[in-house]
């Protein structure tokens, strides 16, 4: 996994792939001597690893690691907020909207091809989007702090990237 937010060749640079994963789906027909060869060539050209993988978890976990990243930055973008942050604005604001500057055909492709993994993780998204919101709206400090705990536990567990 190794790109950024602008594509082409203008955009690209010597340390693209510099301690990216690589995910290989192999399958019943994949010849073994290739993915040596496959696991030479990657790390020769900077990648960190080779992780291995069903097309089905594949497309499951890149749902939610890449593509969900992808769609909230857009939906975040949009608020009328954004266009007025100038001097409000600093490292979490550049964090969420990075991803906003996309490829939209080639994203839309990739939304598309991905849709019910996508649907899935966007919906768990929601309704946790959903507590926040119960508990600012009622002013409940104990919830909302609760939750804020949860998710720095979470990430806490989940490790690093």
């Amino acid at each position: 996994m190794a790109g950024r937010e602008r594509g082409g060749f203008v955009h690209s640079s010597e340390d693209l792939f510099a301690g990216a994963s690589m995910i290989l789906t192999p399958d019943q027909n994949t010849d073994m001597r290739m993915l040596e060869t496959l696991k030479a060539f990657f790390t020769d050209i900077g990648f960190a690893g080779l992780t291995f993988s069903t097309p089905e978890e594949h497309d499951r976990i890149i749902a939610y690691t890449s593509q969900l990243a992808h769609l909230v930055s857009s939906a975040y973008i949009k608020s009328p907020e954004a266009q007025r942050r100038r001097g409000f604005s600093a490292g979490s604001f550049r964090d969420m909207t990075r991803v906003a500057h996309l490829d939209e055909a080639m994203w839309t492709e990739l939304f598309l091809d991905d849709a019910d993994y996508l649907t899935e993780q966007l919906e768990i998204l929601i309704d946790h989007l959903n507590e926040y919101r119960r508990a600012l709206a009622a002013r409940d400090a104990e919830e909302l702090q609760a939750l804020l705990k949860d998710g720095r536990e979470k990430k806490a567990t989940a490790g690093g990237n």
